[in-house]
Formats: C-alpha cells, sequence, structure tokens
C-alpha cells in the first residue's frame, strides 16, 4: 500500500440488550442539565421507546420533540432548534431511523452557525463540538449513529441537502437490540440494504482504507448472515445486535472512506419522490456495480465476504453482483425501478442532472461519469439489466 489516509471514529459506542440504562451515566459525563429528545410521532405513539428511555432519564429535566418525517427537512429541523434555544436545551438525545439522528446533528450545526440549516450545507462546517449528542438507532442500516454525515430535504427545492463534518458524529451511540425488535419487515429489508449499501459503496470508493475495508468486510458478512434471520425471527436478539452492529460498521466504513455513485442517485430518488433512502440504495445497487466493474477489482474483496471463491477479479465482481441481485429477491424487495409503479422514466434526465450534483458522486471508482452514464444506469434499473 502507498497512500496515507486518516481513519477517525470519535463515537463512543455501547452495544448490548438493556444498553439504554446507559443514559443517566452518560448525560452526567458531559454536564447536561437540561436533554431534548429528538424523534418521531409514529415511535412514540405506537411503541414505548420514549418512554422506556424517558424512565432512565432519573427525573432530568427534559423536553420531546417528535415532528420528524420519514425525510429530514429543513424547516424541521429549523423548528426543533428554536425550540431548543427557547427552552435552554445543552444536549440531545436522538432515537429512530436515520431521519431522527440526522435531524439532532443538523440542529448542533445551528447552535453553532444559526439561522436557517438550508443556508449551511457543505463540509467542515463547525469550529468545535456544540453540543453533546447521544444518538440510540431504532433502526440498522444507516449508520448515522457514527457518521459525520446529515442529509436534509429541502422541500421547497426538492432536493438534498449534504452537511458533513467530523463534529456531527454522536458523542455516544447506544445499540440496543431490544429497541429495533418493533422495526416493521419493510423497513429492517430497507435498513438493512442501507447498511450493506454503505459497506460495498466504501469497498469501491477511491478514498478506500485498510481499516474502512476491514469494518466494511466485517459488515457484509454479518448482513448476508443475519438480515434473513430477523426477517424470519424479528425476536432473535442476537440476530438483532449482528445488524445493529453491522450498520454501526456501514456508518463507520463509508465515514473515512466515502460512497459512489449508487448514493448520488439514491438521494435524487428520495428527493423527487420519497423514497426511503434504504428501498433506494437497494433499487440502485446492482446496476451501478455493474457500471462500476470494468474499472473496480475491488468488487473481489465484496465476493469473497459472501462466499465466492473465484480467483479472477472481474469474473468475481460479475458473480458478487449476481448473488446480490438474488439477496435482494430473497428478502422480498423489488429489483427494478419498474416495480416501484412511482418512478418515471420522463424523469430520468431530472435524476441524472440531480445525481451529477450529489458530493458522493467525487468518490466513485469510475471516474468520468456523465448524465449519460447515469441515464444508463437508470435503464439498466429499470429493466432490470446486469451489464
Amino acid at each position: 500500500m502507498e497512500k496515507s489516509f486518516v481513519f477517525f471514529l470519535r463515537t463512543k459506542i455501547i452495544s448490548g440488550v438493556g444498553t439504554i440504562k446507559e443514559i443517566p451515566l452518560e448525560l452526567e459525563r458531559v454536564k447536561a442539565q437540561k436533554t431534548m429528545i429528538i424523534t418521531d410521532k409514529i415511535l412514540r405513539e405506537k411503541t414505548d421507546i420514549v418512554s422506556r428511555i424517558q424512565e432512565f432519564l432519573d427525573g432530568k429535566k427534559h423536553i420531546i420533540f417528535d415532528e420528524v418525517k420519514p425525510d429530514s427537512e429543513c424547516s424541521i429541523v429549523d423548528k426543533a432548534y428554536k425550540i431548543a434555544k427557547d427552552n435552554d436545551v445543552d444536549s440531545i438525545i436522538s432515537v429512530g431511523g436515520g431521519s431522527s439522528i440526522d435531524t439532532a446533528k443538523a440542529v448542533t450545526i445551528l447552535y453553532e452557525k444559526g439561522g436557517r440549516i438550508k443556508d449551511h450545507p457543505g463540509v467542515y462546517l463547525l469550529s468545535k463540538e456544540t453540543i453533546p449528542h447521544i444518538s440510540i438507532p431504532t433502526t440498522a442500516g444507516t449508520g448515522s449513529e457514527v457518521s459525520h454525515v446529515a442529509v436534509i430535504k429541502d422541500e421547497e427545492e426538492k432536493r438534498k441537502l449534504v452537511y458533513v463534518d467530523f463534529f456531527l458524529m454522536p458523542k455516544v451511540a447506544i445499540l440496543d437490540p431490544s429497541l429495533t425488535v418493533s422495526m416493521p419487515p419493510s423497513i429492517t429489508a430497507y435498513t438493512g440494504m442501507d447498511a450493506l449499501t454503505h459497506c460495498i459503496e466504501s469497498i469501491h470508493s477511491t478514498a478506500n482504507n485498510p481499516i474502512s475495508d476491514s469494518f466494511a468486510i466485517h459488515g457484509i458478512k454479518l448482513i448476508f448472515e443475519n438480515l434473513p434471520k430477523v426477517l424470519e425471527n424479528p425476536s432473535d436478539l442476537v440476530a438483532r445486535q449482528n445488524m445493529q452492529v453491522a450498520a454501526m460498521m456501514g456508518g463507520a466504513a463509508f465515514t473515512n472512506a466515502q460512497v459512489g455513485v449508487v448514493h448520488a442517485i439514491a438521494h435524487s430518488l428520495g428527493a423527487l419522490y420519497g423514497i426511503p433512502h434504504g428501498l433506494a440504495n437497494s433499487l440502485i445497487l446492482p446496476y451501478g456495480m455493474s457500471f462500476n466493474l470494468p474499472e473496480c477489482p475491488r468488487y473481489k474483496l465484496v465476493g469473497e465476504a459472501i462466499g465466492i471463491t473465484e480467483k479472477d477479479e472481474m469474473k468475481s465482481g460479475r458473480k458478487a453482483i449476481e448473488k446480490i441481485l438474488d439477496f435482494i429477491k430473497k428478502i422480498g424487495l423489488p429489483t427494478t425501478l419498474k416495480e416501484t409503479k412511482t418512478v418515471k422514466k420522463e424523469d430520468f434526465k431530472k435524476i441524472a442532472e440531480l445525481s451529477m450534483g450529489d458530493p458522493s458522486i467525487i468518490s466513485n471508482p469510475r471516474f468520468a461519469i456523465t448524465e449519460e452514464a447515469i441515464l444508463e444506469i437508470l435503464e439498466n434499473a429499470w429493466e432490470g439489466k446486469i451489464v
């Protein structure tokens, strides 16, 4: 290996059944006086997760903001920040999927920047940690609980805004698998594919490094072994914990190695149609890999992680793509854009334009990407064609 690299992970990770009991100690360590819980109404009203967390706050002052939507939106972030400031909040606990965690991250940005969140997209935004953030994921996929990225939807302009800074990494991530048991099967599958995409794209990224590779490879193994198990038996806490660990490893991997064209297109599909991010990644992953394969011998690492013994790099990569496509079918997700009944072919040019402006594309292994190339990926994803 002849390149320099940096691997950064500032988040303390606490994993295991019942680990939400660690919340009071972690709040004491940051000298929190008043906490805001950021979550969504469905999680708060349809499960006992938020009330269970409140029980562990030991009477500490806290308020709840439960207006997060499936896609984090700028107006919601701005509202949460105003409420937090008006109530002298000095720490945040995010509870939920990636949208709740990303909303919390975006609120921490406004603690330094002020104004509206849509005015601050970009990289290296902060001079220091603003307020402590404890992330408690109730899904297993986004990796946002350890990542340095927040993705927020500009609902007015129908595009996704990306915020990147190592200070966005939560202070603590509590991975309690018992909190993921109530996930519907569809969300379990979507978020699992999100984690798989993070792992694979961090391997193919031009910014890959040996440490991110090790996280990603082990994450892929865990997902292939455990995602079918939790779909078959949602109460399997061992498999649930393994999926949470895989998601965390994928988050740490892509934080340090970045992603690629699959995420660029997935962000655009989410912005235009509201397709869940994990599903959007799943729909594009095999076809993005197929596009990259001629310039990505590293897909052999993916093949090895899922049991492919082919020695030739291109053949191994091809078999990996085919096996991933079969895996997507096995967990009951669609494998073509046509099947969604939501995506429209006449929008392909708009999708391609949005994708070209997404920063995820910068580290894609097949570097010279054009609108025409993205249109080709979309056409193949529409028809289910691996080239």
